[in-house]
């Protein structure tokens, strides 16, 4: 324990040298460690082999394309986030730039960063706490913890008598915490990354959620890459059998690696970055800032939002509601509350000292204003009232007292069955109590109580009906008091039921599984630390898609930990710039709206994956069954990619395709299920039509079936997406968007005029076709068109999917 004549020059130098300067150390390589992790997942690394690949196959054209999609997909991506992970730099608006310290016996003025344990800090109302420190001495002091522990009102705090009980909440200052009221002199006990306030940025940063979208992805890629090579082994391993010694071996490889490129959907990513920066845009358009792309998609996703309380579910701020008179006292309570208000004209008003003061009519102005404070009486957080002396003009002098109503009960002052009905009431709407009493030296009288509330914002309520509307659950975790939290959760509309809220600590000290029962029942967590959000968003993540609204520096870690982060506009600067979305207008319906524009993002996305998938692997089984049956390439690779490449730009399109409300009033999850199934199914059916054609021409000659089964390709490929845009029947399901039909038509004249042309059929090989075989294409085409729909009906009916 330092002596309060403060640390000497020799000691400082040493716990410099020791400790170092008290900053937050700058993130190093951050860009470099944004690029890397845009190739974590499978499928960009999976679409720069099949590049590579495509070039040793002498198609540098269409090895071009992927690496453009793959490249532009990464650059946006990259625009987009790398500010996201900015948290660390944006705590330094924590620290002041200079601070009061006693050194040597003499009070200097030092930069925040020069501090080190042991110093010595002189603090007074107004000033930001530098460092983690432990009071020392105080007067009157009371402070605003709001960001750290959610909580509305002050705190009192207290010096501490010696080294053992230095740690209590009560003895402690952490860094970044308001000094509301008093002086101190208070002891450095942490700098630099050892204080609380480096501790959570250290667990925001290291707490990394994996987007629902990359994983959803991720999967697809794998279920890809396992089908393909295992037929890609039957086809080389069959082809050697049946053609024994007379197989070419380089050719059949070529083959059968072109094969396995076309079944790769390489315009996902750019489809994704597509869907996702029109709902970013759409979103913008709503005062919402979105900074990571993907979010865009997850926000459609969620059936969880959590919140904290204070300043975003209301409004954190006091407003007086109701009071109540003694019928013996000859003071108004609210005249004595607002002649009690001592911190009133302090840098940092208490709350409690605006709310009485806004709310007295002219008639108790014009008695406040007859009375000077004379002396004023800290608040006891034993009593747990404050006092002050006032005189009027005339020279009367009264003591008044203020505080819980417990003070007045135990000092006699009033009848707990007099007055008990009344506090119970207001309690139960989340009201905080105060009671008043003075002495006019007849001996201290009561006069009654008053009280305030933090309102709920203005659009909370509707927000809340919004999202039960689609669905979506609404859990708050905050580190307010337990009967606050309670009755803002009901005046919410969130509970209605008293083991619906319950206090963080209390939560996890039940059974393991009684934990993970009753998690998703809780609608209000009170009472909650940084970390206890943290264990909650993770516990919560195992049953839900969870979305995350927070605005104290307390929320940072389980920003991050979500599925989607969002904040405020009033936000501390590090939930901001963890979060993934942040809402510049604090009328909290754009949530909504982000949910509604993310599902409709995630209904396009599926549509692609769908068509691509459908249409790749109904080509890749048929042309690999076909080559077994025949003693030549069904299709060349250079016509395998051009096939995969006309049909690909149409669908990229489908990015500003339009969606019905059916499609968006439930959570968007991947049902890899139905998702499989679907494309599985529909993709035999694609596989029989594609037989049709071979069945037709491959008497014929080996280039008369290459170019027909290459136009009929592209073109049942190009009917699929009119089909699958929807379970609905093609004439319910509505037109697609008119980029859709333009770019869709474009491709199927592109289809039949490329081996019309002598160029570009010499190029791929191709022949010219005859006008009757283009008859029998576009009716085998027509009809496979009818039998998807057909078949799609039962399908969807099997499924549950709403047609």
């Amino acid at each position: 324990m330092t002596s309060l004549n403060g640390l000497t020059q020799a000691e400082v130098t040493k716990r410099q040298k020791e400790f170092g300067l008290n900053a937050i150390p700058e993130p190093k390589n951050r860009l470099l460690k944004l690029i890397l992790r845009q190739f974590a997942g499978i499928f960009n690394l999976l679409l720069i082999a099949a590049a590579i690949i495509t070039i040793l196959l002498g198609e540098p054209i269409d090895s071009a394309f992927i690496f453009f999609f793959v490249l532009l997909g990464t650059f946006l991506n990259i625009y987009q986030e790398y500010k996201a992970n900015d948290a660390a730099d944006k705590l330094k608006s924590f620290l002041v730039k200079t601070i009061t310290v006693v050194r040597e016996g003499q009070s200097l003025d030092l930069a925040t960063d020069q501090l080190v344990p042991g110093d010595i800090l002189k603090l007074e109302s107004g000033d930001i706490v530098p460092a983690d420190a432990v009071i020392r001495q105080a007067l009157n002091l009371m402070v605003d913890e709001s960001t750290f522990t959610g909580e509305s009102l002050p705190v009192i705090k207290t010096p501490s008598e010696n080294s053992a009980d230095s740690t209590e909440s009560q003895h402690t200052l952490l860094q970044g915490v308001n000094i509301i009221s008093g002086n101190a002199l208070a002891e450095v006990t942490a700098t630099g990354t050892h204080t609380r306030l480096a501790s959570i940025a250290k667990t925001a940063s290291a707490v990394q959620a994996e987007s629902d979208l990359t994983k959803g992805v991720d999967r697809i890629s794998k279920f890809i890459l396992r089908v393909t090579m295992i037929v890609m082994a039957f086809l080389i391993i069959a082809n050697i059998l049946i053609d024994g010694t007379g197989v070419d071996i380089p050719e059949l490889l070529i083959f059968s690696i072109a094969l396995a490129v076309s079944v790769i959907p390489e315009a996902l990513p750019l489809v994704l970055t597509f869907t996702l920066s029109r709902g970013a845009l759409d979103m913008s358009k709503e005062k919402v800032i979105v900074k990571r792309l993907t979010s865009v998609q997850d926000l459609g996703s969620v059936n969880l939002l959590c919140t904290d309380k204070t300043g975003t579910i209301t409004e954190n701020k006091l407003y007086y509601q109701n009071s109540y008179q003694d019928p013996n006292s000859s003071f108004d309570p609210m005249v004595l509350a607002r002649l009690a208000a001592i911190n009133l004209n302090k840098a940092v008003p208490e709350p409690f000292d605006r709310a009485v003061d806004a709310a007295i009519n002219q008639e108790q102005r014009r008695i406040v204003d007859q009375y000077q404070l004379t002396q004023e009486e800290a608040f006891d957080p034993t009593l747990r009232s404050n006092g002050a002396f006032v005189k009027n003009t005339q020279g009367q002098e009264l003591h008044i007292r203020r505080g819980s109503p417990e003070y007045f009960i135990k000092l006699g002052l009033v009848d707990r069955e007099q007055i008990q009905g009344w506090i119970d009431s207001e309690e139960s709407l989340g009201h905080r109590v105060l009671g008043t009493s003075y002495d006019d030296g007849n001996g201290p009288k009561f006069a009654g109580f008053v009280s305030f509330e933090d309102r709920l914002k203005a659009s909370t309520k509707a927000t809340i009906e919004a999202a039960k509307a689609l669905n979506v659950r609404i859990t708050i975790i905050t580190g307010d008091s337990l009967m606050v939290a309670k009755a803002v959760g009901r005046d919410a509309g969130l509970v209605t039921q008293d083991d619906e809220v319950i206090e963080a600590h209390e939560f996890f000290k039940l059974p393991v599984i009684e934990i993970h029962d009753r998690i998703g029942h809780i609608r209000v967590f009170a009472r909650t630390t940084p970390e206890e959000k943290l264990d909650l968003i993770n516990l919560l993540k195992e049953q839900y898609s969870v979305g995350y609204l927070g605005e104290g520096i307390n929320d940072a870690p389980a920003l991050k930990a979500a599925n989607v982060s969002m904040v405020v506009e009033s936000a501390s600067d590090v939930a901001r710039e963890t979060a993934d979305i942040v809402l510049l207008d604090s009328d909290l319906h754009v949530i909504i709206d982000g949910i509604r524009i993310g599902r409709t993002t995630h209904v396009n996305t599926l549509k692609y994956i769908r068509a691509t998938l459908i249409s790749n692997f109904g080509n890749f089984f048929s042309v690999a069954m076909g080559s077994l049956l025949i003693s030549f390439l069904p299709m060349l690779p250079k016509q395998l990619l051009l096939l995969n490449l006309l049909s690909d730009f149409p669908m990229m399109a489908i990015a500003f395709d339009r969606v019905s409300d059916d499609e968006i009033a439930q959570p968007q999850k991947y049902d890899f299920r139905s998702l499989y199934i679907t494309f599985m199914t529909l993709g035999l059916v694609s596989t029989v039509f594609d037989f049709l054609y071979f069945s037709l021409f491959y008497r014929i000659s080996p280039a008369v079936l290459q170019t027909n089964w290459y136009i009929g390709s592209v073109l049942t490929e190009l009917l699929l997406i009119f089909s699958i845009r929807s379970f609905k029947p093609l004439w319910k399901s509505g037109l697609p968007s008119k980029l859709i039909q333009i770019l869709s038509y474009s491709a199927m004249i592109l289809t039949v005029a490329i081996p019309l042309i002598p160029f570009t059929r010499d190029f791929f090989q191709f022949v010219l076709p005859s006008w009757s075989h283009l008859a029998i294409i576009l009716g085998i085409a027509l009809a496979y068109l009818v039998v998807t729909e057909i078949v799609k009906r039962p399908l969807a009916k099997f499924l549950k999917i709403p047609a």
